[in-house]
């Protein structure tokens, strides 16, 4: 008997595969089940419908589906669901196939990039500081897309027998480059939060500082030190073992979850935000100027940022499973 298969006289019985490669999928199938089916309903005339005119924030936010219907967006959400779970069915009973493969690498990238639009971070980021006033029905679905990103993601990379077997030699230099990449952003949002107007013209953080401004852009600014520090943690000791200076923990191995589930969260944050940027560019909505470069230019970081951290992580992982 073979995980594809068992033999009864001349004929093969197919059977579902056992171990990550089966519950991946079927998680994946499961999850395209609940978003076909919210298709479905959208595509009936239900509430709830997350795009277009019943989103006002779209065009402001960067949602590439600011001009969708339900009746023509709502079938085409349920056949893609269909079509997930369809796969996802193959996926748990062979291996090996390309198309599934493509399809699944497809829809994470779609349900974790193109979907979700620059409230994901916005969001992120205030929720650090206290304030979630701008959550949202469309938040919530994006949230929800993302999770059925991850999961067929986690789906092709089972599928695949996972990435390369040994460490990479760029690891070092392309950690290092995320780590700077995170600094424009935070300087110029620490800058903001003390009255020093980088890039911006002073009127612009008088205001802002009135009503408690400042104290969000600090946050903000600090997040991105902060990510800069965690993402040195990739290439240094503390990286893989605890410090000293932590208790109950200090000496213990650093699971490798616990630095690369929250480093590709980030990665993907940075990614949808900053190709959101790029594309107002691109299309003249945004126009940067010697005295106001500060409101938008720090942000143009985002994008290979996010690519850079994605890579960093990516060998942080194949380094730490090689040991």
């Amino acid at each position: 008997m073979t995980e594809s298969g068992s033999v009864t006289g001349s004929r093969s019985v197919p059977v579902l595969a056992r171990g990550p490669r089966a519950w991946t999928a079927w998680a994946a199938g499961v999850w395209s089940l609940a978003f076909g089916a919210a298709g479905v309903h959208w595509a009936a005339g239900g509430a709830g419908f997350p795009f277009g005119a019943a989103d006002p924030r779209a065009v402001q936010v960067g949602s590439l589906f600011a001009e969708a219907e339900p009746g023509s967006t709502g079938p085409a959400i349920a056949a893609l669901g269909l079509l997930g779970v369809a796969v996802a069915l193959v996926m748990a009973r062979s291996a090996g196939a390309r198309l599934p493969l493509v399809f699944a690498w497809a829809m994470s990238v779609g349900l974790v990039v193109a979907v979700p639009d620059v409230r994901v971070i916005q969001n992120f980021g205030y929720l650090f500081a206290g304030y979630t006033g701008l959550w949202d029905g469309p938040l919530l679905f994006m949230l929800f897309c993302i999770g059925g990103g991850a999961l067929w993601a986690a789906a092709a990379w089972t599928y695949q027998g996972g990435g390369a077997r040994e460490p990479v030699r760029w690891g070092t230099p392309v950690t290092y480059a995320a780590a700077l990449l995170a600094l424009p952003y935070g300087i110029s949002r620490i800058s903001w939060a003390m009255g020093i107007p980088l890039g911006v013209q002073p009127e612009m953080l008088a205001g802002g500082n009135a009503t408690g401004g400042s104290v969000v852009e600090a946050v903000l600014g600090g997040l991105c030190v902060a990510g800069a520090i965690l993402t040195l943690g990739l290439v240094q000791r503390w990286g893989e073992v605890f410090p000293r200076w932590m208790p109950l923990l200090r000496g213990r191995r650093v699971p490798i979850g616990l630095a690369v589930v929250p480093a590709l969260c980030a990665s993907a944050m940075l990614v949808q935000s900053g190709a959101r940027l790029y594309l107002w560019v691109a299309k003249g909505d945004i126009v940067l100027k010697a005295d106001g470069w500060g409101s938008f230019g720090p942000g143009l970081a985002w994008l290979p940022w996010g690519l850079a951290l994605a890579a960093a992580t990516y060998a942080y992982y194949l380094r730490r499973r090689a040991e």
